[in-house]
């Protein structure tokens, strides 16, 4: 079943580590859901304009965040890092997602208690696709029925649905070897990183591991709800 051997050696074990540390989001004992992240994701681009329009101009700089760092201060009493609001507003680095404590600090800045309830409100006004782009997916934080569409090079695509257990079955696939109603076992989705799933079940029988995306990895994962 390999499009490519499997073969990791000790530089790319180590990578694949730290990206999953980094984008791991800790906050006590709580870890951000993955519907939060796709949430926020999704409501991203109206948060940014409700933050512009209370801070009463468009943040076109990332000097200006300065002064956003000291309007929210004013407003809530509490301190945000520049960088934080920098990688928010999508002036530096790698677009990621906030802490939860963060999000609730900015949605006091906006006039809110707290982000959920900010959250809530901008669904109310706001039309939301279908498809949830998320750079990553761990899958024991999704919900069985989850709908996952993932994409590679050259032009292949795959939907699945989450059966539960790392567990999914292909409802779709597009130009790869996989076939709808294969039983495919997977821990972990990341774009820019490989397709890996420990074992193909197809017709009841065990077809064994399944190596994809290895020339770039995915190119896109989205939630379909």
């Amino acid at each position: 079943m390999n499009e490519h051997p499997i073969n990791y050696d000790s530089r790319q074990a180590l990578n694949h580590f730290v990206h999953l540390k980094q984008n791991i989001r800790m906050f006590g004992m709580k870890v951000l859901s993955l519907q939060s992240i796709m949430q926020m994701n999704m409501a991203n681009t109206e948060l940014i304009k409700k933050i512009e329009k209370k801070f009463g101009r468009e943040l076109r700089y990332s000097q200006e965040c300065e002064a956003l760092v000291e309007a929210i201060y004013e407003e809530t009493g509490e301190r945000l890092g520049i960088s934080t609001l920098k990688r928010l507003f999508g002036f530096v680095g790698q677009t990621v997602t906030p802490r939860i404590s963060t999000m609730d600090i900015i949605a006091q800045y906006v006039g809110y208690p707290n982000y959920d309830l900010l959250l809530k409100d901008m669904e109310k006004d706001s039309d939301i696709s279908a498809f949830s782009p998320v750079d990553e997916i761990d899958v024991a934080e999704i919900q069985t029925g989850t709908q996952i569409q993932l994409t590679y090079d050259p032009n292949r695509l795959i939907v699945m649905t989450y059966l539960g257990t790392s567990k999914f079955i292909v409802n779709e696939s597009q130009n790869c070897k996989l076939q709808k109603g294969d039983i495919v076992r997977v821990t972990h989705l990341a774009v820019g990183f490989d397709l890996l799933a420990s074992e193909v079940v197809r017709d009841r029988n065990n077809l064994g591991p399944y190596h994809a995306a290895k020339q770039g990895g995915l190119t896109s994962l989205e939630i379909i709800i």
